[in-house]
């Protein structure tokens, strides 16, 4: 019999219910679920999803259990008012907010039929600041709800925050320069809106605090500004701090500067009566403390310069050498520009007057021989010679041939022929320092001999 049910379901796919001995066997009719068509097994195959379907929401709308749900990444942050109100106490939380709130780990509690809904933004982790009472270090608890469900656990539970007092203080306010102006550009000193700042924050933080400095952009920078600089905290060491770092927000200063192209311009002079000087007199040099002026204007303003001018400067009224200063008025420099470079109220002019040199020829000028003895005689190759004085040409024009002296020395020569120098002397050796003398000829021929009646 066993054989017989096993071949029938190798061969039709479905077991057969035996009949008893001497029965009638009643033929099934019933067409295999393989046999069917494609219309049919569609159709049962739907029916048999209804019906699990019913089935499955039977079992949620009579059973519905509990289920868990774990978000590793939930924001933390105070209790809404809590910080206002420590802050009211003169209390501050210290450090950053992110790094003290760090995300938490909250798992729910909802029915099979709400878990799946659950959203992270749906849960809410707080931490109260109502049981703080003063500066110090503190382990407050965190707490959790959801919209949906339960929350059963926070991990971590508890969170630890330092609290500080709230202080304020008042700083000076710098400035530094960051980068550099195009070339030919120039800026002025910047005008700050304010010198100082008041910076307000946990006192561990307002303790640290060196200084505020106002950091200007020059680079590309060829327009003149008015701007708002915030200003940047440096603590003790140098170090800038964290705006996060203090409880109001850091002030900020209203920074004008001018910026404008500059260039060189040369200053023009013109000593008008030049040909006026005496000729004793010449112009040794010409000077300028300052040959140009660096000028800085609005580009339009500055492409109209093109030379400074001054006053005219008369030297016709000289006496006597000298070095004379004559500070120059300066005209052609536009109300609108700045002088960046020289001095535009002490441009001097320096012209160096000397003595003009020359040289004067004193013809057969007389030789005095000093010396002679009675018992000689003395016989000279020539008793005048020609003298060269060279000097400054306001002492060779007064000099005359007896202010000074040609000499020759005979004395204590006894009989013989000599070649004797010739020297020069002048009377007033102190007015006549600066004239030089020069005798055409050097020496002269001396020829001595016994005078007449002399043994």
């Amino acid at each position: 019999m066993a054989n017989a049910n096993s071949d029938s379901l190798r061969e039709t796919g479905r077991f057969e219910i035996p009949t008893a001995p001497g029965a009638k066997a009643e033929k099934d009719e019933r067409t295999p679920w393989y046999k069917l068509s494609l219309t049919k097994r569609i159709i049962y195959g739907v029916l048999s999803l209804i019906l699990a379907m019913l089935l499955w929401g039977y079992v949620l709308m009579t059973r519905n259990p509990p289920r868990t749900k774990t978000f590793q990444n939930v924001s933390l942050s105070f209790e809404s008012g809590t910080e206002a109100d420590l802050i009211l106490r003169k209390l501050m939380v210290y450090g950053k907010v992110s790094d003290v709130l760090k995300p938490v780990s909250v798992t729910v509690s909802a029915p099979l039929t709400d878990i799946s809904k659950i959203r992270e933004k749906d849960i809410t982790a707080t931490v109260s600041l109502n049981d703080v009472p003063a500066a110090g270090t503190y382990s407050l608890e965190i707490k959790a709800t959801s919209s949906i469900g339960t929350v059963v656990d926070i991990t971590p539970s508890t969170v630890e925050i330092e609290v500080d007092d709230i202080v304020s203080r008042l700083v000076s306010i710098s400035y530094d320069y960051v980068g550099e102006l195009p070339e030919g550009y120039w800026h002025d000193t910047p005008v700050l809106s304010d010198v100082t700042a008041t910076i307000e924050g946990a006192r561990s933080n307002i303790e640290r605090v060196d200084k505020a400095i106002c950091y200007i952009d020059l680079n590309g920078l060829t327009e003149s500004m008015n701007s708002l600089k915030l200003l940047t905290i440096l603590d003790n060491e140098g170090n800038e701090m964290e705006r996060s770092d203090f409880k109001s927000v850091i002030p900020s200063v209203s920074v004008q500067r001018a910026v404008f192209p500059h260039k060189h311009v040369t200053i023009g002079f013109d000593v008008a009566d030049m040909d006026q000087l005496p000729d004793i007199f010449e112009v040794q040099s010409i000077t300028l403390n300052y040959e140009s002026l660096d000028i800085a204007a609005p580009a339009d303003v500055l492409a109209q310069i093109s030379e400074i001018t001054s006053d005219p400067v008369y030297l016709s009224t000289v006496t006597q050498p000298e070095s004379k200063t004559i500070p120059l008025t300066l005209h052609g420099i536009p109300d609108s520009s700045r002088v960046i470079g020289g001095d535009p109220n002490n441009v001097q002019l320096t012209v160096v007057i000397a003595d003009k040199q020359i040289s004067q020829l004193f013809s057969d000028v007389p030789i005095k021989f000093v010396g002679e003895s009675s018992y000689y005689d003395y016989t000279y190759e020539f008793e005048n010679v020609n003298v060269r004085l060279t000097g400054p040409a306001r002492l060779i024009r007064e000099m005359l041939s007896s202010d000074f002296l040609i000499a020759v020395n005979v004395e204590g020569r006894g009989v013989g022929d000599y070649d004797l120098l010739l020297e020069s002397s002048i009377a007033d050796t102190e007015r006549f320092a600066d004239i030089g003398i020069e005798i055409l000829k050097s020496t002269v021929h001396v020829a001595v001999r016994s005078a007449s009646g002399q043994q």
